[in-house]
């Protein structure tokens, strides 16, 4: 996936600006991209087809 899609899958899954928290499966370069590249919260809950479930959480969301 390129920079422009992994920043489209953020885009999409947070669309709106309501949720701040989402699950997502990524591969360990699009999980790297994300942590260099955002203010958001990478925690890996599982793998699945060589790619991580992670749960993304944006900053300012309290648990």
């Amino acid at each position: 996936m390129t920079k422009i899609e992994i920043e489209h899958t953020l885009s999409e899954a947070f669309r709106g600006g309501e949720l701040r928290r989402r699950e997502l499966r990524l591969s360990p370069e699009e999980a790297e991209y994300i942590r260099a590249h955002s203010a958001a919260r990478l925690t890996p809950m599982g793998e699945s087809g060589g790619k991580t479930w992670y749960e993304i959480t944006f900053q300012g969301v309290e648990h």
